[in-house]
């Protein structure tokens, strides 16, 4: 593997940790390794670090390999399982190779040996099947979409093979022509063909079969009852290597247009109706950008009326900062249009306000001048749900502050930074004196409101270009971009000051406080594991040195 830190999580014993350890060193990669034996730290170990691999005995004090395994999927942690035989009853290992944990090893000197080699090969196996897994995921999902589409359209869509017969029809066909697909399965297109049909459905046939396309065709069908069915549409042929192996008709049920044309205006008003009234944004474009067409409702949502918007630009109700990549996405679409997601961006209403939309589009048919058939769906909704998830995964439930593994991205930002800039920054752990006392007296509510007073107090002391994370417990961090270390000394005493003044009222009680401040510049070439273990260090000397006080570690020689 070549990334530069595999965190290895071991439900085993002090023996085994020890002798893989010892195994591991010739790795290339740094290796952290955290030995675990009991149930209640391995669910800790789960919650407070991201795992590479795992590795378990069969039995251990209260729990098993097997449950060790099932823990991990139960939580959606995909990651490789190693069991170590002769650890406790092979009965274990057996179920464990029935739930789908398949990598054991012996902790021998032939495993051991080779363990370098192995967890490079288990770990390249578990990548390579995450991504043949989400190959596979994303095939069954276009397959179930476009069958789903193919299911749900009014459109009578049909495949039939070379000799006639039927391989696909939808539910709309089904519907239409009264047969159901066990009835299909002994029937010939011939079968359901108008006598009528026959002849020109015939050299229709071999045409498309010699991979010519026909569009806007009719013709007519008997359905079950013996009816005549008026069909109009498109088709083709499903070529593979060269062969046409099956042909495709996409087709309209125009029965009541041939037998009546009153028949057809109704159908035509029914449509506009439907149009006019579909709860989604329904436009037309040219190739300028002009609005040829919207429906009421996309009107009423833009607050226009539909005649305001006529000739207009589409830019008028697009935000300027997305209409670039949306113009780019339309013109993409008049010149090679294509089947895809869509697109989201932001709309502007009339009075300035604005919402999230998702935009798919398709050439309109049988038009002299391209155009563009618009649908845009309101996904405002959807996107303040992202962005709250997203908030949610970066910050601490408690204090709204960010939390340690977004502070951890942005301290590995600056120090990537850091071998290309002269810039000075500085990193700052905090840890409050006597925050145990006051959980101890009043309880942990209490000390849940402290801390969120501590945070709240913390923010108002923060620099523009300041990070303040909680990392932990009662345990602080700051990120001080372009600050030299004399400025963060200065800094971190008025935090130690402020902390100092503060006092924390709860009912009868008040309380003072302290804090312990570590100091350490961030230098190029350290890893985040260093440099945080640098800053928790001084920390650390700073309760040391008697409490409430800052420590500043130059660790000049520390990489």
């Amino acid at each position: 593997m070549s990334a530069k830190m595999i965190n290895l999580l071991m439900a085993s014993s002090a023996e085994t940790v020890a002798a893989i350890k010892q195994a591991l060193q010739p790795h290339d990669a740094e290796i952290f390794v955290h030995r675990i034996d009991k149930q209640q730290d391995l669910h800790q170990a789960l919650e407070s670090q991201d795992w590479h691999m795992a590795f378990s005995d069969l039995e251990l004090s209260d729990f098993s390999a097997l449950e060790f395994a099932t823990t991990l999927r139960e939580k959606g942690i995909e990651i490789p399982i190693v069991v170590i035989k002769g650890t406790g009853d092979e009965e274990i290992a057996i179920r464990c190779l029935e739930a789908g944990v398949y990598q054991f090893i012996r902790c021998n000197d032939q495993y051991l040996e080779r363990l370098p080699d192995l967890i490079d090969a288990f770990l390249k196996h578990a990548e390579q099947e995450k991504a043949r897994c989400k190959v596979e995921k994303k095939l069954v999902e276009s397959e179930e979409r476009h069958l789903d589409i193919f299911d749900h359209t009014s459109d009578l869509i049909q495949c039939i093979a070379p000799d006639g017969s039927f391989i696909y029809t939808n539910p709309a066909w089904r519907t239409a022509m009264g047969y159901t697909e066990e009835e299909l399965k002994s029937l010939n297109l011939l079968d359901v063909l108008h006598p009528d049909s026959q002849l020109c459905c015939r050299d229709r046939f071999k045409r498309l079969l010699n991979g010519e396309a026909l569009t806007c065709i009719e013709f007519k069908f008997l359905n079950k009852s013996g009816e005549t069915v008026h069909l109009a549409g498109d088709c083709g042929s499903i070529i593979k290597e060269g062969v046409s192996i099956s042909t495709r008709g996409i087709f309209r049920n125009i029965t009541d247009t041939v037998r009546a044309e009153e028949a057809l205006k109704a159908s035509e008003a029914r449509y506009q109706a439907l149009y006019e009234n579909a709860p989604d944004i329904y436009t037309s474009i040219n190739a300028v950008g002009e609005i040829l067409s919207i429906n009421h409702t996309g009107a009423r949502m833009l607050g226009y009326e539909v005649e305001e918007l006529i000739g207009e630009s589409a830019a008028i109700v697009i935000h300027p900062e997305d209409q670039r990549a949306v113009f780019e996405y339309v013109g993409k679409h008049f010149h090679n249009p294509s089947d895809d997601n869509g697109i989201e961006y932001r709309k502007i209403r009339k009075d300035g306000s604005v919402f999230w939309v998702h935009q798919r589009v398709s050439l309109e048919p049988g038009v002299q001048e391209p155009r563009l058939l618009v649908i845009c769906r309101d996904v405002t909704e959807k996107r303040k749900l992202e962005e709250q998830l997203a908030h949610q995964a970066a910050h601490d439930a408690l204090t709204n502050l960010i939390n340690r593994r977004e502070f951890e991205k942005r301290l590995q930002r600056v120090l990537a930074g850091t071998a290309t800039s002269p810039e000075q920054h500085v990193l700052c752990f905090l840890d409050l004196d006597k925050f145990k006392i006051i959980n101890d007296t009043c309880g942990h509510i209490a000390g849940d409101e402290l801390l969120r007073q501590i945070a709240t107090l913390l923010e108002g002391q923060m620099r523009s270009r300041d990070t303040l994370a909680r990392l932990g417990g009662d345990e602080f961090g700051v990120l001080m971009e372009h600050c030299t270390l004399d400025q963060a000394a200065s800094f971190a005493e008025k935090i130690r000051v402020t902390i100092e003044n503060f006092v924390f009222h709860w009912r009868s009680h008040h309380f003072s406080l302290g804090v312990s401040i570590g100091l350490v510049p961030i230098r190029s070439g350290r890893s985040i594991s260093d440099t945080l273990n640098l800053a928790d260090a001084a920390c650390y000397a700073a309760k040391n040195e008697g409490r409430n006080r800052v420590h500043i570690s130059h660790a000049e020689g520390a990489v």
